[in-house]
């Protein structure tokens, strides 16, 4: 499975109700159709794409920890922040 998919379906996990439209403009920055046309054509996230995917990560962590002192939702941050470990160990592939 490619990481593309990965990350879709971990993000799916965290937020069931997103769509495959969201997840390409909200956390890859991209047009609705990115998702749905690079796993049809088998491809995967563009060096781009993962950079707007770690940061976009990063402010959803430090948003659901901002000012509160609730329990699911620095639960929901670190599992967005698992996510952005596996997103840096999947850039570090690409550039090396």
């Amino acid at each position: 499975m490619s990481f593309i998919e990965q990350a879709y379906l971990k993000i799916k996990t965290i937020d069931p109700s997103i769509t495959t439209d969201q997840f390409s403009t909200n956390w890859l920055n991209k047009c609705s159709s990115y998702y749905r046309s690079y796993k049809a054509s088998e491809r995967d996230l563009t060096l781009h794409a993962l950079m707007c995917f770690l940061e976009n990560l990063n402010e959803k962590s430090s948003s659901l920890r901002m000012n509160n002192e609730s329990r699911l939702l620095h639960a929901k941050a670190e599992q967005y922040d698992h996510l952005r470990d596996y997103t840096k160990t999947q850039i570090n592939y690409l550039i090396r």
